[in-house]
């Protein structure tokens, strides 16, 4: 049906648009971080669990452009944006056949 071909067009923008959004958040705060010989292969943890927050080690020896990061976060915010947009459009159109149809 193609209003659920819709509906998750926009839930892979939105997602996509987080994935994004917490990649870019977390080279900013990067940028800010101390320089610290430990963490390079560390994995961060969460601070209310302990847990692993990530899977993958953090690369702190990598420059932090902070331009790019926010640009990113830009980038991001117009994503989750067009994403809910798409997903409006995917509940008028269904809601438009439901009412066709009854």
């Amino acid at each position: 049906m193609p209003s659920l071909d819709l509906l998750s067009s926009g839930f892979d923008a939105m997602r996509q648009g987080q994935y994004r959004a917490n990649t870019a958040a977390a080279e900013i705060a990067r940028a800010g971080a101390p320089a610290n010989a430990a963490a390079t292969s560390a994995i961060p943890l969460q601070p209310a669990t302990g847990q692993p927050a990530a899977s993958t080690r953090v690369d702190s020896n990598r420059p932090v452009n902070l331009v790019d990061s926010l640009v990113e976060l830009q980038q991001a915010q117009r994503e989750v944006e067009t994403g809910a947009a798409v997903i409006d459009t995917a509940d008028e159109v269904l809601g438009t056949l439901i009412d066709t149809r009854a």
